[in-house]
């Protein structure tokens, strides 16, 4: 039975193209495997030598262990504020003006029923207290090195019975 399903691959014009243009497939495949795998192996290197290849470029040593050393403090999906607690700090948002370049944009901060006062992201709130992030609904602190959030308190909205028909007739 076996026999009957390849012996068309080697006897008839139909299977021996099908089977040499298998074969050529394969040694393409092949070939470019063998191509790619030193520059890949030379990539992997680089990336795990950083101080042995940075003598043959431009970047100097100290940029790359910089870079590596800002690593834990990134984020994986950019940085997310859901998971920060609620600041406890007797502080109040009162407003936000949120720039395109994300240095321009300021808040206003009220501290234990004070008037409010404008701040920018690297002020210093209360003691100790920097403003890291200004997100459009929040100001993300730095609290002695713990991020707090401290959320934009927006009164709930309240409706007054149902909207009126405007068309006439209906």
């Amino acid at each position: 039975m076996l026999e009957e399903i390849i012996a068309p691959l080697f006897t008839t014009e139909w299977g021996r193209r099908s089977s040499f243009a298998a074969i050529i497939i394969f040694s393409l495949c092949l070939l470019i495997t063998v191509i790619e795998m030193p520059i890949t192996w030379y990539e992997d290197y680089r990336l795990a030598n950083p101080k042995i290849v940075a003598k043959n470029t431009q970047t100097a040593p100290n940029q790359t262990m910089a870079f590596i050393m800002k690593l834990p403090d990134q984020h994986l999906f950019g940085a997310s504020d859901t998971n920060l607690p609620i600041t406890s700090l007797q502080l109040h948002l009162i407003g936000v003006v949120e720039s395109s370049p994300e240095s321009a944009s300021s808040v206003i901060i009220s501290e234990a029923g004070q008037p409010g006062k404008i701040y920018q992201i690297g002020d210093s709130v209360a003691s100790g207290v920097k403003i890291k992030t200004i997100t459009r609904d929040g100001v993300i602190l730095e609290n002695g090195g713990r991020m707090e959030k401290l959320p934009l308190s927006r009164p709930p909205l309240t409706f007054q019975g149902m909207p009126k028909n405007l068309l006439p007739g209906e």
